[in-house]
């Protein structure tokens, strides 16, 4: 297949980054991730147990226990079709940059450069929000277990965004010094995080008193927003169970680290998806089967510590076995700053970013993208203050880096269908009809959510009730907007494939 940038040709193949061949890319980030590393720091992000225990409160306030669980029934098959249209292009055109390289290689000459700068920026404010929001759940455990032990404690807000500023520095610096460590990573949180979500079910299960009935379990449904309408209730509820798969495209970002990112991405993609569900499914049952009294876990800092604590009867319990969890938040605060360094990095060696030549530069020494890593931590760093303005925003960080990235993933998917799915022929993964569904459901995904996730939690809210994820949205828009007027119409460029007709395939 050739790709030309400006009047260089180039040759690149399915099993090899498209933007390895950059004209100005130097040097190249080290391929030394194998495939079982990648699906574990895929299923460090869309970690299903720990993500659906961290946001279980959301889930238990809006719609209850069916949302919980026939909601990740209900998200699980839909992210399936969202990681078969992500996987079928990341094995066609594997790149670091993902959506954004694949929207400029699907577009037409004119809208190339202004499509593709859109969904970069699109993409990389959705991991910005992701790895805010796991930051921000890890502040949250480190207070929950100082409340446990001290119950008149009071958390003041500034507080948690100095935790979550000291997790931040850690990620940062993991990233920047500990980069050697990064392969055996992945493989480590595999183990790990296996053995802490076993040792928690069956202690919890082992341990409780008394069981839920069946009833409450799967048919409990409460309402506790102000909304009467109940499909607005559930919908919104969602959330929590949808919250599984913010980042699904994380093994995506790390392509150009891992060997045969052509075949090792789509199938890193499948299994996150698959292993999410079956872990947070079945430790989502078993939580609530253990539950002993449903409203203090709800009013709670931290449901999920609260049911452990009743299952186990023992404090001591619950601070071990959160300190565990902080841990598997830890991995996940340093995977998904990696992750989103490295769009960065892809996004700067396409001029997108002003001083792109400083910002694409790989140090020589330490072997990864600092200026990225950087910028990545700063946008976090102002996502958390937000935080100190108002809880809610909490609540509206997670809405936006589900949105985000769903956005991010259609764009690509409705240009593919609009070329009639012609794409490299060579490519490892070829759907055929299915691809045509996995399009679809993941354009008309993206659109109901998009709508339904920007409702406030009431129908008149003041302004601590508010659903802030406009406010974010728009904010971030300016942002982009103000890059491209200044920057990015005279400079951004995008991967181009020149005659693409000829090289594609029905």
């Amino acid at each position: 297949m050739e790709i030309k940038h400006d009047d260089k040709p180039l040759t690149a193949d399915a099993s090899t980054s498209i933007v390895d061949s950059h004209p100005y890319t130097t040097p190249h980030l080290k391929r030394n991730i194998t495939a079982l590393s990648i699906v574990g720091l895929s299923m460090s992000i869309c970690n299903g147990w720990a993500a659906m225990s961290s946001t279980i409160v959301i889930g238990l306030s809006q719609g209850g226990t069916p949302v919980i669980l026939y909601g990740l029934i209900f998200t699980s098959i839909i992210n399936v079709f969202l990681a078969l249209s992500l996987g079928e292009m990341a094995s066609a055109y594997p790149s670091a940059g993902g959506q954004y390289v694949w929207a400029s290689v699907l577009a037409g000459p004119r809208t190339r450069r202004g499509i593709a700068f859109t969904v970069g920026w699109t993409n990389i404010f959705s991991w910005l929000t992701i790895v805010a929001s796991v930051v921000i759940i890890s502040a949250e455990v480190i207070f929950a277990l100082v409340q446990t032990y001290n119950p008149d404690f009071v958390i003041q807000r500034w507080m948690v965004f100095l935790v979550f500023e000291a997790i931040n520095v850690v990620s940062l610096c993991f990233n920047l010094f500990a980069l050697s460590n990064l392969p055996r990573m992945g493989v480590f949180f595999l183990f790990f995080s296996t053995a802490i979500f076993l040792t928690v079910l069956i202690t919890c299960l082992a341990k409780a008193p008394t069981y839920q009935s069946n009833h409450f379990v799967w048919g409990t449904y409460t309402n506790g927003i102000d909304w009467t309408n109940g499909f607005v209730v559930v919908v919104t509820g969602l959330v929590n169970p949808a919250y599984v798969f913010a980042g699904l495209d994380g093994a995506i970002h790390i392509a150009e680290e891992c060997l045969n990112p052509a075949r090792a991405v789509p199938y890193a993609l499948v299994c996150t998806v698959g292993v999410g569900f079956l872990t947070g499914f079945v430790f989502s049952v078993g939580l609530l089967y253990c539950v002993q009294d449903l409203v203090s876990a709800t009013d709670s800092e931290l449901p999920f510590l609260t049911i452990i604590v009743q299952a186990t009867n023992s404090k001591a319990a619950g601070a071990v076995f959160m300190s565990a969890f902080l841990v598997v938040l830890m991995v996940s605060s340093n995977s998904v700053h990696q992750a989103t360094s490295r769009l960065i990095w892809s996004f700067a060696r396409d001029r997108g970013l002003p001083y792109s030549s400083q910002v694409a530069r790989i140090d020589p020494k330490l072997h990864v993208p600092v200026i990225p890593l950087l910028i990545s931590f700063t946008g976090v760093t102002i996502l958390g203050a937000l935080y100190v303005a108002s809880t809610t925003v909490y609540n509206s960080i997670i809405a936006c880096c589900i949105i985000l990235g769903n956005i991010s993933f259609s764009i690509p998917a409705v240009q593919l269908m609009l070329r009639g799915r012609r794409m490299n022929p060579n490519r490892w993964l070829k759907l055929g009809a299915l691809g045509w569904a996995a399009n679809i459901v993941t354009v008309v995904w993206t659109i109901f959510t998009t709508v339904m996730w920007l409702f406030p939690i009431t129908p008149h809210p003041d302004a601590a009730d508010m659903n802030y994820s406009v406010v974010v949205l728009v904010v971030m828009g300016l942002i982009a907007l103000l890059d491209w007027v200044l920057h990015g119409r005279k400079h951004f460029v995008g991967p181009k494939l020149e005659d693409v007709q000829s090289h594609m395939i029905d």
